[in-house]
């Protein structure tokens, strides 16, 4: 089989020299400072996208440190002459100090064992033997162990050169023995000046077709910020051409990519709302045999473009586009809001993260578009923030409402009629977590109660832990009646105050004052008597009353599963007004209790 007489564009222009390492002067004057210096270090880390110039620097820094008549560049600083043996050698790949190692399919902890022993001989041609290992990210972790000590102490004149697209996954360990330099992606700018400089040179050759600036332009963008890439779409382009000049028709057609004006239409019909040229204009692209995928993501760019040209109509120094394109563009999205652009970038990404695993993506992508086309209420994100600030503008009413209740000294009531008459009944026996602890306010003293001398803290706390403490001595008739009850100390007597002639009698028995006495002591040590008092000197009369309020207290106590049922039953009914379920289904939340 014979070798081609055509060279790949990729390989023909690899840079032989850092002069010509375009886009990554960053790293050249950097490797090239530390030459002139002296300082070079043992181990190198080059890491970036695909066909950024990795490989490539590393080849150049190998060629640098054997060439034989260092040169020095414009800036003054070395660079390899690319004329003596070494450089010859080397830009041959036949240069014998120079072992290239792809980890990808020489992974193992035995791989790495063979390196290790072929390290410890020096330098056969050259003053420094350079390892270049590709992909370093897929050695296993048994043999990124192994390559540890001799990646942190090689023997004299040797480095390494560790290349990976996927940084994330070297162990730090590897990384902090080297010193790492980051290739970013190429400016469209750059790539596109170094084709336009290709195409000279080959044109001027013979059997190369010439290229429109605009068709190079889209072979950049296509790129993506890899000179790899460029030139291996030029070499594609160039090969399969027969034309003495390539147009940008012809480098959309090959690259299934979609002209600005398409793009244009495709935004036009969005922002104008126009559904039916929007549906025309997806069918005739699915005729012409293009992917959903590809539409969304070339989509996805111009609307960006719009987005930050509204934003900033003087973005086009981050862009790089035609002053045309970018007047028209400004004109489109004149009376644009610059949210729905915004909105309108989310949701096309969010739709190029789902058509891949659609089973009908030309069905999602023409529904997902319609809906966009359909105005600014389609996106959900901006209704819930518009629903969330009705629903706090809601909640502050509230709040204001309890606290002008609190200072007027009544509490409101919900107004549900099986709430406000259901038996009062304690949280320990119901079961019921109230939701704020303002309402044991309200559930200690009534809707219509007026509030006595006392504070509202001795109310809701020294009373509130006296009955918690008559509660675990299990003692629920007691806990019951001092519900309403209001409570002071003085000349160390414990007061007790109550509204309702039961309660007063149940607790003027000797057994009640003397647990309520014993209960006492614990929060006051200093209390050696109690006192019941009935408000207004309501003493009952008969036997009949206590005995019937007597049957009261004691179904309040027994009825928890009757008064569980009617609280799940108010929930429901609570759970379906519009207000209720509207907070419950945008905050995620239930009812928990109700008091």
């Amino acid at each position: 089989m014979s070798v081609p007489a055509r060279q790949n564009l990729y390989r023909k222009y690899r840079p032989q020299r850092f002069s010509e390492l375009a886009g990554q002067e960053h790293i050249s004057k950097t490797i090239q400072s530390a030459l002139a210096t002296g300082r070079i270090s043992h181990a190198y880390m080059f890491s970036g996208p695909r066909g950024t110039g990795k490989t490539s620097s590393a080849r150049l820094l190998a060629k640098i440190l054997n060439c034989k008549d260092l040169q020095k560049d414009k800036n003054g600083l070395p660079d390899c002459c690319g004329v003596c043996d070494n450089c010859k050698r080397i830009e041959e790949m036949n240069f014998m100090d120079i072992v290239e190692i792809d980890a990808a399919s020489n992974n193992g902890v035995e791989d790495i064992r063979q390196m290790r022993e072929k390290v410890k001989y020096k330098p056969a041609e050259g003053k420094y033997k350079i390892y270049i290992i590709d992909e370093v990210h897929m050695l296993s972790g048994s043999a990124f162990n192994a390559f540890l000590k001799t990646l942190e102490e090689p023997p004299e004149n040797v480095i390494f050169v560790l290349a990976t697209t996927d940084p994330q996954k070297v162990p730090a360990t590897i990384i902090s023995r080297c010193q790492c330099f980051d290739f970013h992606s190429v400016s469209r700018r750059t790539i596109q000046n170094r084709l336009e400089e290709i195409v000279a040179i080959e044109h001027k050759e013979g059997q190369f077709p010439d290229f429109e600036p605009e068709a190079l332009a889209m072979i950049a963008e296509c790129a993506e910020g890899g000179f790899r890439d460029a030139l291996s779409i030029l070499d594609q382009i160039s090969s399969s051409s027969i034309s003495d000049k390539i147009t940008l028709d012809q480098v959309l057609e090959m690259t299934r990519r979609l002209s600005y004006t398409m793009l244009k239409s495709i935004a036009d019909s969005i922002y104008s709302h126009n559904l039916s040229s929007l549906v025309k204009v997806l069918n005739e692209l699915y005729e012409k045999g293009y992917e959903p995928l590809t539409i969304g993501k070339d989509l996805l760019e111009y609307i960006r473009r719009c987005m930050l040209l509204k934003i900033d109509s003087n973005a086009n120094q981050i862009l790089d586009l035609p002053i045309e394109q970018i007047n028209e563009i400004l004109e489109q999205i004149k009376s644009i809001n610059v949210r729905y652009l915004i909105g309108s970038v989310t949701r096309v990404e969010r739709i190029l993260m789902t058509l891949r695993s659609s089973l009908q993506a030309r069905i999602l992508l023409e529904s997902e578009l319609i809906k966009l086309a359909l105005g600014d209420e389609i996106f959900a994100s901006e209704a819930l923030e518009k629903r969330i600030e009705e629903l706090e503008q809601k909640v502050a009413g509230l709040k204001r409402l309890a606290i002008g209740n609190q200072v007027s000294g009544r509490l409101a009531t919900f107004p549900s009629s099986s709430v406000s008459n259901r038996p009062q009944l304690n949280s320990s026996v119901n079961n019921i977590t109230p939701i704020r602890k303002e309402t044991n306010f309200s559930k200690n003293i009534g809707p219509n109660y007026e509030l006595p001398a006392t504070s509202i803290k001795t109310l809701n706390t020294d009373l509130s832990k006296l009955r918690d403490i008559i509660s675990k001595k299990s003692e629920p008739v007691i806990y019951a009646v001092m519900q309403k009850a209001s409570l002071k100390i003085e000349n160390e007597k414990l007061i007790l105050t109550l509204n309702q002639t039961f309660a007063y009698t149940k607790l003027k028995e000797e057994k009640s004052i003397a647990i309520i006495l014993e209960s006492a002591k614990e929060l006051w040590p200093n209390v050696k008597n109690v006192e019941i008092l009935l408000e207004n000197n309501k003493i009952p009369t008969t036997n009949d009353e206590i005995k019937s309020q007597n049957q009261i207290v004691n179904r309040r106590v027994d009825l928890k599963e009757e008064i569980a049922k009617i609280d799940e039953e108010t929930k429901e009914r609570i759970k379906k007004t519009p207000q209720v379920s509207e907070a419950m289904e945008v905050f995620g939340a239930d009812i928990i209790g109700i008091e």
